[in-house]
């Protein structure tokens, strides 16, 4: 009997022993895992950064050009408005000098269109876009004698329309327990250009997924809230937040999606935070901050 006990005992040991090596086996995993999102969000941000300093370079390359007087123009701005489902593209161009018998014209791909001056001094165009579209600017002055012609900085659209948010858990308004249930986002324009696309105030929803069975467990509109002052003062920005109490103890790991819409009709879709819970006191809640682009 005694041996049976010893027998017992040591498969109950051994079991133990097994499951607490299995839990480590566990936790390492997943601190592997979040080291690894960790590395992949900083290496989608680097690339963010690369691409925006490639846009920013053909910008001061147009510029250097200009005040080395080796461009056609002695200005140039673009303007970017989306309204209906459609995004007009309108470039405002002033030439260094025009011949009297020119015709300026701009084009954009395959379209081609002259521009037109009210005054004599600056010339304008203006383009209805394609969603997916990569505008590459082209300026000519054109004659019997000839035309002089001058490639522009390409403009990618998915970068002019995007946005940056920033999520956190809580509300700088609220100090109490449930503050942290409370999901606050700010969303702020990247670009001076863009300022059109918060003009006017967008749907946001948030949706809950389970990461385990990749299904939506519920969705919730954000309201506005009162906007983050370190974005205010230097950005073009707008706070939202909603309270996720409901779905903060439901077992397992969970991403929170934001769902916008503008009123321009823009829609964006992108992952914003997560949290799970493991049915007892153990709980995690992520958040951060990245950029949010078009969904075509």
């Amino acid at each position: 009997m005694n041996r049976n006990k010893k027998i017992v005992a040591i498969i109950i040991c051994v079991f133990m022993i097994s499951s607490i090596w299995t839990m480590l086996s566990l936790k390492k995993q997943v601190k592997n895992l979040q080291n690894e999102v960790g590395r992949m969000h900083s290496n989608f941000n680097n690339k963010i950064r690369t691409t925006n300093q490639y846009i920013s370079n053909l910008g001061n390359k147009l510029v250097s050009k200009i005040e080395k007087s080796e461009s056609l123009l002695s200005s140039l701005e673009t303007e970017t408005e989306y309204k209906n489902e459609q995004l007009a593209f309108t470039v405002r161009a002033v030439p260094k000098e025009k011949r009297t018998d020119e015709i300026i014209f701009l084009s954009l791909g395959d379209e081609k269109k002259e521009m037109v001056s009210t005054n004599g001094l600056d010339y304008t165009a203006i383009f209805a876009l394609k969603m997916t579209q990569k505008i590459v600017p082209i300026i000519s002055f054109e004659s019997l004698a000839g035309m002089r012609q001058e490639s522009l900085p390409e403009i990618y659209l998915d970068e002019l329309l995007s946005l940056g948010y920033e999520s956190r858990w809580g509300n700088q308004n609220n100090s109490t327990e449930k503050n942290e249930e409370i999901l606050t986002l700010t969303v702020y324009v990247r670009d001076e250009k863009s300022y059109f696309l918060l003009n006017e105030t967008p749907t946001v929803t948030i949706v809950i997924e389970d990461i385990s069975t990749d299904t939506e467990i519920g969705r919730k509109e954000m309201q506005l809230t009162e906007a983050d002052a370190k974005f205010n003062k230097e950005l073009s920005s707008i706070s939202f937040d909603v309270d996720l109490s409901e779905y903060r103890k439901k077992e397992g790991a969970h991403t929170v999606w934001l769902e916008m819409k503008t009123k321009g009709g823009i829609f964006y879709r992108e992952e914003v935070a997560s949290f799970d819970y493991d049915g007892k006191q153990s709980s995690f809640a992520g958040s951060g901050t990245g950029v949010l682009y078009p969904s075509w």
